[in-house]
């Protein structure tokens, strides 16, 4: 290791979205089955978790291109 390696701070754990994508589709699917539209439950779900995912990418990188 160089001098370089050694001073700089460690690296910052990334945030994850993906639980989002997970729980969009379950909880999508649910509402579905509940209002007799299941598909459509899912698709809406999924496009909210997605949604979620994408805002805590965002917010991630803005995150860490603070730190740098």
């Amino acid at each position: 290791m160089n001098d370089q390696e050694q001073n700089q701070a460690p690296a910052r754990p990334r945030l994850g979205g993906g639980i989002f994508l997970f729980v969009g589709l379950l909880i999508g699917s649910i509402a579905g089955i509940a209002l007799n539209e299941p598909s459509i439950g899912m698709i809406s779900g999924f496009g909210v978790g997605g949604l979620l995912a994408i805002l805590i990418w965002l917010f991630d990188s803005k995150r860490g291109s603070k730190g740098r």
